[in-house]
This record gives C-alpha cells, sequence and structure tokens, in this order.
C-alpha cells in the first residue's frame, strides 16, 4: 500500500507520522517531565521556608529554655530572701525611716506549687527621683519582685514631694 503512494503523499505522511511522534513525545514524555520538575521547584522553595521557620523556632526554644533556667536559678537564690526585709531596708536607705510610714504584711497566696508573698509599703515627703531608684531596686533584686499596685499622690503643701503607696509581691517555690 505504501508502495502505491506517489513520492509526496509519502512525503506528506512521513511529515504527519514525525509530527504525531513529536507531539506524542512532548505529551507523554516532555510535559509530564516539566511538570514535574516544576512541582519538585516549588517544594524545594516550600521546604527550604519551612526549614527557615524551624530554625526560627529553634532559636526562640533556645532562648526560653535559657530564660527558664535563668528563673530557676533566680528561684533557687530566692529560697533565703525575705520580702519584708528587703522592702525595710531599700525603702529605709532610699528614702529614710521617717519617710517609710508604714508596711503592712499582706495574706500570702499558693498557686501551682508557687507562693505569692506581698508587702503594702507606704511612703510620704519622697521625691520622684527616690520613688524610681526604689521600683529599680525592686526590678533589679535577686528575688522575683514585682509592683502589683501603685499609687502615687502629689502633696498639697509641697508639689516636687509625693506620697506613695506601693504593694510589692515576690514569688517563690512552695516548701
Amino acid at each position: 500500500m505504501i508502495a502505491n503512494l506517489t513520492p509526496r503523499e509519502r512525503l506528506i505522511l512521513t511529515v504527519g507520522g514525525l509530527f504525531v511522534l513529536l507531539a506524542l513525545a512532548y505529551l507523554l514524555v516532555w510535559s509530564p517531565y516539566r511538570n514535574a520538575m516544576e512541582r519538585f521547584d516549588s517544594q524545594i522553595t516550600s521546604r527550604q521556608r519551612q526549614m527557615g521557620e524551624i530554625q526560627q523556632l529553634r532559636q526562640e526554644f533556645l532562648r526560653l529554655n535559657q530564660r527558664i533556667a535563668q528563673a530557676e536559678a533566680q528561684l533557687a537564690r530566692a529560697r533565703s530572701f525575705s520580702l519584708f526585709s528587703f522592702v525595710e531596708e531599700a525603702g529605709a536607705r532610699i528614702a529614710s525611716r521617717e519617710n517609710l510610714v508604714s508596711m503592712r504584711p499582706q495574706p500570702a497566696s499558693e498557686q501551682n506549687g508557687f507562693r505569692e508573698e506581698a508587702v503594702e509599703i507606704k511612703l510620704e515627703k519622697i521625691r520622684l527621683d527616690q520613688l524610681v531608684q526604689l521600683l529599680y531596686e525592686i526590678e533589679t533584686a535577686e528575688a522575683f519582685l514585682r509592683v502589683k499596685n501603685l499609687r502615687v499622690k502629689t502633696r498639697f503643701d509641697n508639689r516636687s514631694q509625693l506620697d506613695a503607696t506601693l504593694v510589692i509581691a515576690s514569688l517563690g517555690k512552695s516548701q
């Protein structure tokens, strides 16, 4: 049957066959290969982004572990810490004993294995820099201290002096 074809028909049949063969090669081999490579490239990009996120999470985890270790060390050092004596000593040293009007212990509370003790302290006729220095002392103490409540009023007789009431709390492990 091919022998009966003219050279022109053979050429058209050969070109048509090559076209079908190339189309099949493109559709069955090249196109799936290219799609798979694009998919792999996008997966590589996605995995690299995920690795970056994992590295960030790892760094944050290590930082938090370090903070936990520091907090546990601070709790261990704070076992012999006395909130009442610390507040009395810091208040007297910064503001003087005459300005330290009262110190009243608050009821202790216990929760989740931690004990919170609090002291209310009243200071009169102090300067702003003395109050700031006291707050700094509380912030940098060797134990976990925080100011739960702070009320500051200017004095009516001398506007440069303040009356302050602070509730200072310490946190420690329960025995």
